[in-house]
């Protein structure tokens, strides 16, 4: 167990002490590990598991970062070794090497693991939030070229589409523009062998997070609702988890840059001034709370008629009536996208009563959730 304030170098050691190779456990290096620091959220204990058997529990608070393990779960019995290579999890000739270092860890029940990282997280003054391990599968990796397989090296050509496709992308989402964005984004999954961090769960999407961070300043949006969108997908990504479905990951990465083209295209409506501007984001990131021109205005530091005159002036509509008809757009992309039923559906987007929440939804569509979500599924 380690509690530090040093937070690269301690990984760094874990690395060096513990990862059996950085090719087969990637989620070992400090590389992996550091990136999962810096996106998960405070206070919850994160569990890291990966195909070789081995797990590492962390937690994050204010600058100390704690890390336990690794460990595994289960004895090593006669078969595992065999499995692993069966199925290209550990080359053959890693097997022996693989025996040996995985006895040298304790098995190690997870509710130990999370009762010990909740009692350092009290006596260092604060609380674990979730009061749960928070597990993350992580996929494994390959071994290094030279070892048990040929080198390959990508051309020239396909480098330079990298890197010409990644600057399309980036000027797409600072341009507001979807569709390009997801258009450069396919074609550099397309790419073969050099794009891997695409294909890396978790690293891949933090990767394009950042991308779409950067070109989103570029776009002029302001960092506080840059902000605000990069950690709404940090949290959803961390409840996610590392998955190895390439279609959920894909979905998930096209729903964030689209987030990102969103905000830029709302920061470059011409027509309405900066007060009205920052009203419109304010709404529209946070459709699950109610909002009252009031607190609106106080929130943008300007008096409720002013706010109110303003807004109706470049908008055509009154905050209430704008954040009304955003809360239903969202509520109809949900009816359509998931299987929420319509209670759920109605507090995520702000509505505490669902029979209130129907009777606006019927009013702006003509029909009731139950069977909007009905004709878009026929």
């Amino acid at each position: 167990m380690t509690v530090s304030s040093t937070i690269d170098s301690a990984l760094a050691e874990f690395e060096e002490a513990h990862c059996l190779d950085p090719d087969l456990q990637p989620a070992f290096t400090q590389t992996a590990l550091l990136a999962t620091v810096r996106s998960m959220a405070p206070h919850v204990v994160h569990e890291i598991a990966e195909p070789l058997g081995m797990a590492v529990a962390i937690a994050r608070w204010s600058d100390r970062v704690l890390v336990i393990g690794p460990y595994t779960h289960e004895a090593l019995y006669p078969e595992t070794v065999p499995e692993l290579v069966n199925t290209h999890v550990l080359p053959a000739s890693h097997a022996q090497v693989y025996r040996l270092y995985r006895t040298r860890y304790a098995i190690v029940d997870a509710e130990y693991v999370h009762r010990a990282a909740a009692a350092v997280l009290t006596a260092a003054g604060t609380r674990d939030d979730l009061g749960a391990l928070q597990r993350i599968v992580a996929a494994g990796g390959s071994i290094a070229p030279g070892v048990d397989e040929a080198p390959r090296s990508a051309p020239f050509a396909a480098i330079e589409d990298r890197y010409r496709l990644e600057q399309g992308f980036m000027d797409a989402v600072a341009e507001g523009s979807t569709a390009d964005a997801l258009d450069a984004l396919q074609r550099l999954s397309s790419i073969p062998s050099t794009i891997t961090y695409l294909t890396t769960p978790f690293l891949g999407t933090t990767i394009l997070r950042i991308m779409a961070r950067i070109a989103a300043q570029r776009g002029g949006v302001p960092g506080v609702t840059i902000d605000a969108i990069s950690q709404e997908y940090a949290q959803r990504l961390h409840r996610m988890g590392h998955t190895a479905d390439a279609r959920r990951a894909a979905s998930f990465n096209k729903r964030m840059v689209a987030a990102f083209c969103r905000a830029v295209r709302r920061h470059r409506r011409r027509g309405h001034p900066p007060i009205v501007r920052q009203a419109l984001d304010q709404i529209d990131l946070h459709l699950s709370s109610p909002v009252s021109a009031s607190e609106l205005a106080a929130a943008l530091d300007v008096s409720t008629s002013t706010l109110s005159r303003r807004f109706k002036e470049s908008t055509g509509t009154t905050v209430a009536q704008y954040a009304t008809r955003r809360r239903v757009e969202r509520a109809a992309r949900l009816l359509a996208t998931t299987s929420r039923n319509v209670r759920e559906i109605a507090a995520f987007v702000g509505y505490e009563d669902a029979n209130y929440f129907v009777k606006v939804f019927r009013a702006t569509h003509g029909m009731t959730p139950t069977e909007y979500r009905a004709r878009r599924s026929a």
